[in-house]
């Protein structure tokens, strides 16, 4: 058999084709290998475990995609420690670059997976390496220009449209104390360029230093003193995000109900901006019978931004016969590989959050079998579990952890044993003590939220009640002997509350009545939990559905806000926001027909040691003092600037009043003399003065005086 030869010219093939194939672009053949990976960092195994290695690969690599072919090169019995791995679609490629590359088989051995056309580029690339030319240093942004404002001023964006809603605007303005605020920009360098600056909605980063905006494309990352545009991450119909407490990393989705297709969750690094997964929204089912609903599994941060996690379902045949089985996946970043290469081990969960401060999680489990419902503390990654509170006849179960992660509060509704009764306790957990103990308040009413203040040890309950909800204060500490020991503090009967919103510096919250009828519709009650009065400053703000505290606790916005889909709003005449004083004073409200969006700016956390924080409230009087004078110096300046503007319309209308007698009046002068007998009025000469004295007795009396 002659040896096979390889057509030095492409027309040696084409006399080989007959006159059928001639239209054939043998030129314009695919000679990529899009579809295919190379992985390297295998471990080296011999012809006995090679079998168990591909398996191995195919197990991992099948999650990505379908596999076509893998290919393991040996050479003398003995792998080299790479293969070739074939998907059927070029996307299932590039899908196990972003999720597989840096993938721990074992300490030794973390996967690198390349593009196989990259592998060949990098073959490609001449022996010696020569040094490009640097870029173009670009100055960076000052992305924390906003928090040296002199005023201390605080910053919000709103989103509305006009009236006939063609136009879809984005605000951003200063506020201060007292005072209107003042717009900082509103898109006009977008404008000028026939742009749209945001097309859905508006998000602020955790810290305040980006502010993201949503477009169908994908996400624009904002910043800086003139919010230049910072990054641009592509992902079609997104319309959900979330940040990392550390703004290191983002989550994007593009969020849709499962019988519409699959919602692809997307993390990105935003520095750098690349994608570091992509991951299928799992669902997981809730509940029974005909109340089973399916939640998105969404992922949640830790506090350091160094983890995330998540529900999920465990699929493994061994589970398969549980009906409520259920795992929490915690993922490493940035490589977001599983933690330890396992789950955490929670059948039943149906609830899970991290601890705001510390990275650890509390889960709650529901009852299965002879298995009691449970809360548990577990500490990341160590897996240590801190604690485990057995519950039983419980049917749900709500928790909400203190701004501190010093407690963790669980409203747990409970059934008589007849079911036909439910009730409520309270398990309060004591975080940073030993062994965690629980301190367990039952309620006779049933709960319908807890909120705790930022950064203290008090809180609120609004129980329901007969006509109108009751609201309790507690304290976690006794004042008077100081124990640790719950204390109830104050009882506030019948108030219209559905929600309780406290200042983020303490001390304060608002009662709100967000939702129902007329006796909760927009309903205030500003609290000065200090004090403890028997009521505080009720006001109102007719049909308000939101209330936020800017991050100082200085000032309350409210607001009327109307969905974001386009729909017909029921109440849009009452659109718009106010703003309050802590105490409950308004000033200032504005109107918008089509109002979507009200945010105020965060602010990072304060750089202040405890120690130099108590300094500060000690002298705190001093600090009144003085900003009392840089208020009235302010108030001086506004006083002036409004006199002044007073004074030059004065001037301003007094010039014209002057232009027009002397067009209009003083022309016809002559004529008017004349048509007046020789009469000028206007000439002073021509009148004579003539003053007349009159006297009037108003009163006489007479006193006689004993001499």
């Amino acid at each position: 058999m002659a040896d096979f030869e390889e057509p030095e010219d492409i027309d040696e093939i084409r006399e080989f084709m007959d006159d059928a194939d001639e239209e054939v672009q043998i030129e314009d053949m695919d000679r990529t290998f899009g579809d295919c990976v190379a992985v390297s960092n295998l471990p080296i195994v011999d012809n006995s475990k090679k079998a168990k290695l591909e398996g191995m690969l195919n197990k991992i690599f099948g999650q990505v995609g379908q596999v076509v072919r893998l290919d393991m090169p040996m050479e003398e019995g003995k792998s080299l420690g790479f293969a070739y791995i074939e998907f059927s679609r070029p996307e299932e490629a590039a899908d196990a670059v972003a999720r597989v590359d840096g993938y721990k088989l074992a300490k030794t051995n973390q996967f690198k997976v390349v593009k196989l056309d990259e592998l060949s580029r990098l073959g490609a690339l001449p022996a010696s390496f020569e040094e490009p030319a640097p870029p173009p240093f670009r100055e960076p942004v000052d992305s924390r220009s906003w928090l040296t404002d002199p005023g201390h001023r605080d910053q919000f964006v709103t989103r509305y449209s006009h009236t006939n809603g063609s136009v879809e605007e984005t605000q951003i303005d200063w506020v201060e104390n007292g005072q209107s605020p003042i717009m900082e920009y509103d898109g006009a360098r977008e404008k000028s360029r026939g742009k749209s600056w945001c097309e859905l909605e508006v998000r602020w980063s955790p810290k305040g230093t980006y502010m993201a905006t949503f477009h169908r494309p994908g996400i624009a990352l904002w910043g800086g003193p003139y919010f230049e545009k910072q990054a641009r991450f592509q992902h079609e119909n997104v319309n959900r995000i979330s940040f990392s407490p550390c703004e290191r990393y983002m989550l994007t989705c593009n969020f849709r109900p499962p019988r519409e297709g699959p919602s692809i969750v997307l993390f990105w690094n935003i520095r750098e901006g690349r994608v570091l997964r992509k991951i299928d929204l799992s669902f997981t089912t809730i509940g029974e019978g005909e109340e089973m609903r399916e939640i998105p599994n969404l992922f949640k941060w830790s506090p350091d931004g160094n983890y995330v996690a998540r529900m999920h379902q465990d699929k493994s045949a061994a589970a398969a016969k549980s009906s409520k089985n259920g795992l929490i996946q915690v993922l490493e970043l940035p490589s977001l590989t599983l933690l330890d290469r396992k789950s955490i081990r929670a059948n039943s969960v149906m609830d899970f959050d991290w601890s705001p401060k510390d990275n650890s999680l509390a889960f709650w489990a529901a009852e299965e079998g002879n298995t009691p419902a449970r809360v548990c503390l577990i500490e990341i990654p160590s897996r240590k579990e801190l604690r485990q509170k057995n519950l039983f006849n419980v049917v749900d179960c709500r928790m909400n952890w203190q701004s501190n992660g010093d407690f963790l509060s669980a409203i747990v509704t409970r059934t008589t044993k007849s079911k036909k009764t439910q009730f409520n306790n309270i398990e309060i957990f004591r975080v940073r003590e030993d062994a965690v103990p629980v301190e367990m308040m039952e309620v006779p009413k049933l709960v319908q939220s807890i909120s705790w203040e930022p950064k203290g040890n008090r809180f609120t309950m609004i129980c329901h009640d007969n006509p109108k909800p009751t609201v309790i204060i507690y304290d976690t500490v006794d004042a008077k002997s100081g124990r640790k020991e719950l204390t109830q503090l104050k009882v506030l009967p019948q108030r219209p509350a559905t929600d309780i919103f406290w200042s983020p510096a303490g001390g304060y919250f608002v009662m709100a009545g967000m939702t129902g009828g007329s006796d909760s519709n927009g309903s205030l009650e500003f609290y000065d939990a200090d004090t403890l009065p028997d009521e505080g400053k009720i006001t109102d703000h007719y049909r308000a559905n939101f209330l936020q505290w800017d991050p100082s606790g200085r000032i309350v916005a409210t607001a009327v806000i109307q969905p974001l889909s386009g729909m017909v709003y029921k109440f849009q005449m009452d659109n718009g926001f106010k703003l309050w004083t802590f105490q409950g004073e308004m000033f200032y409200e504005k109107s918008r027909e089509k109002f979507y969006q009200f945010l105020w700016r965060p602010r990072p956390e304060s750089l202040l040691t405890p120690e130099e924080k108590k300094a500060v409230s000690k002298n705190l009087r001093k600090y009144e003092r003085k900003f009392e004078r840089a208020d009235k110096v302010k108030r001086r300046a506004r006083e002036l600037l409004e006199m002044k503007g007073w004074q030059e319309s004065r001037n301003s209308l007094r010039a014209r009043l002057a232009a027009l007698k002397a067009r209009y009046y003083d022309a016809v002068r002559e004529q008017r003399v004349a048509e007046r007998g020789g009469v000028d009025v206007d000439d002073p000469a021509g009148y004579e003065i003539e003053q007349t004295v009159k006297e009037e007795i108003v009163e006489m009396k007479e006193d006689l005086i004993a001499m």
